[in-house]
């Protein structure tokens, strides 16, 4: 028999549920991938550094991380960030270079239709 995979930790199933719904709400594909991603074994989860973010995202760009942004590395520019958690130093890297942090919930009713964003992971 197959063990299923639960998640134990009761804010990552309702973020899970709450990008789900979202992507019935607005038929929006992007939540419902990283819903998805998330769902996985934490061990493959997305762990990008900053010098990551910095090479591979556009100027302007809403950037996703469904995992950890580490903080390895100089932020170029002012990107707009979201990720599930990030490390201090990476938060901290970000709001200095006059970039902007949110958690996947101040996206989603920031931009509930995702337009623009970029998953990096």
């Amino acid at each position: 028999m197959n063990k299923q995979n639960k998640k134990t930790n009761p804010n990552l199933v309702e973020l899970i549920n709450q990008l789900k719904e979202k992507s019935r709400e607005t038929g929006s594909a992007l939540w419902r991938d990283v819903a998805l991603r998330l769902s996985k074994s934490r061990k493959n989860w997305a762990q990008p550094n900053l010098s990551r973010l910095s090479r591979h995202a556009p100027e302007g760009a809403i950037v996703l991380i469904p995992g950890k942004l580490l903080g390895s590395g100089e932020v170029e520019g002012s990107p707009t960030v979201a990720a599930y958690s990030a490390s201090e130093g990476a938060r901290d890297k970000i709001i200095a270079a006059g970039g902007k942090y949110l958690s996947l919930n101040d996206l989603m009713s920031e931009n509930p239709e995702g337009k623009g964003v970029i998953i990096l992971g």
